[in-house]
């Protein structure tokens, strides 16, 4: 081999004593370096210190690029984004973007620390019942890069334009200080109608929410890169009613509500909402010692089986059938009541609402029942009092006081006064001038 000239590390001296260090070199780099030295280099004189700057330039990156490769992070997001059936405004901090419950959580995982990120998040409304067709901010916040030396544990409420510091899941944990930046919120100026709707009901109106999570990581402050993204949109539709639609209806019609089975389908109507949990309760109404349905059924249950549970859960349902085991079985004859509620999950707690109650009755097999035809002057008055709910349950065909008819001398306070009296009573009772406390049947 014909070399003109001196090799590069020979041809420099440096400065100041030399001292020694330990450099780690690749099988590549050996390679490289055993395939230049072998070669035959033929290199006019005129063109030899050029030609060894290149050669050095080349050996240079050989060296960089085989001794010292760069690790690229893998930044994974796990968690989720918490799903509610009615988002409060008083959740949302309007000065900072702070919030008080939680509506997203997640654990950032890297392979490679210590390293930079930043988090930003945003809340988005589309409401139509608003007039409010694209999307609008309800607040978007970004906190400044700082540096995580373990996984990290992170909920919207550590995100916003105050100073936080929480820890990460080392050993020990170390603190981490982020401070936000608020970036938009809703202006109530540009947005009266919502504003109105918040004000009246105290609660962020119908619609489509979407939530936004994006973190940016790299292994500088000044030169982040998106590394994991998190997105969710929620239909937001609260129920305003449960309406009960099958079996019975009013207490006066329960004779037109009569079934013939013990395992009768309870059906409902109600808007659909995400996390509502449904209950349902069903109790014996019984004409001698209540005065109305919610008296039958607050006082003792068929359904829940335990009287120390008011409801039975149900999950998120629009009807059920009464169980085969687990409650106290439906007996002919008798007239039950039976009620919904639904409980909704909100970022404020939880709300609930309840149905009306409805009563039907379960037939006898092979018997027709009615409504006797009155003609007596002091059963008419009655049923105008009571109500038909109140005297078809005690003058019914099954009822105690089924097919009786008054005669003999009537008594008030033990004073024997006739039907004209008791007539003039009843009307001061259906005039709410005279009160009915209880009604009691004796023997």
């Amino acid at each position: 081999m014909v070399l003109h000239g001196k090799l590069v590390w020979e041809s420099r001296t440096l400065p100041g004593t030399f001292k020694p260090f330990e450099m780690k070199i690749s099988k590549g780099f050996l390679f490289w370096f055993t395939v230049l030295i072998k070669c035959k280099f033929h290199l006019p004189k005129g063109d030899t210190q050029m030609m060894l700057k290149k050669y050095s330039l080349f050996l240079l990156f050989l060296v960089y690029g085989t001794t010292f490769p760069l690790k690229s992070q893998n930044l994974t997001l796990t968690g989720e984004i918490y799903e509610y059936a009615t988002y409060y405004v008083s959740s949302f901090n309007i000065q900072d973007g702070s919030s008080d419950v939680p509506i997203f959580r997640y654990q950032i995982h890297s392979d490679v620390y210590p390293i930079y990120i930043k988090v930003w998040f945003k809340a988005s409304l589309v409401s139509p019942a608003l007039g409010i067709t694209a999307p609008q901010t309800i607040v978007e916040v970004e906190t400044n890069p700082f540096m995580i030396q373990n996984d990290l544990l992170i909920d919207n409420r550590d995100v916003s334009a105050q100073t936080t510091v929480i820890y990460d899941m080392g050993s020990p944990p170390n603190p981490v200080t982020m401070t936000g930046e608020l970036l938009d919120i809703i202006n109530p100026a540009d947005s009266e109608a919502i504003i109105s709707s918040m004000l009246t009901s105290g609660k962020i109106s119908d619609g489509n929410y979407s939530f936004e999570l994006m973190v940016s990581a790299g292994y500088e402050p000044d030169a982040l890169s998106i590394a994991a993204e998190e997105s969710k949109t929620i239909v937001v539709s609260t129920p305003v009613s449960i309406t009960l639609e099958n079996p019975g209806g009013a207490l006066a019609d329960t004779l037109d509500n009569l079934l013939y089975t013990t395992f009768p389908i309870f059906q409902w109507h109600s808007q659909t909402c995400g996390g509502c949990q449904t209950f349902i309760r069903v109790g014996e109404f019984n004409p001698s010692i209540h005065s109305s349905l919610e008296d039958a059924i607050e006082e003792q249950r068929v359904l829940p089986f335990n009287q120390s549970q008011s409801w039975e859960p149900i999950g998120n349902a629009t009807s059920f059938q009464y169980p085969f085991s687990g409650a106290y079985p439906l007996e002919d004859g008798k007239i039950y009541a039976w009620q919904v509620r639904v409980t909704l999950p909100t970022t404020t707690g939880s709300d609930e609402m309840q149905s009306s109650i409805f009563a039907f009755k379960l037939g006898t097999a092979g018997e027709i029942e009615s409504t006797p035809e009155l003609t007596n002057i002091l059963l008419i008055a009655l049923q105008q009092t009571l109500g038909d709910g109140q005297f078809n349950a005690l003058f019914s065909n099954e009822s105690p006081l089924g097919g009786y008819l008054p005669s003999g001398d009537v008594e008030v306070n033990s004073v024997s006064v006739d039907e004209a009296s008791v007539t003039y009573i009843l009307n001061q009772i259906m005039n709410n001038d005279y009160e009915i406390i209880n009604i009691q049947v004796e023997e």
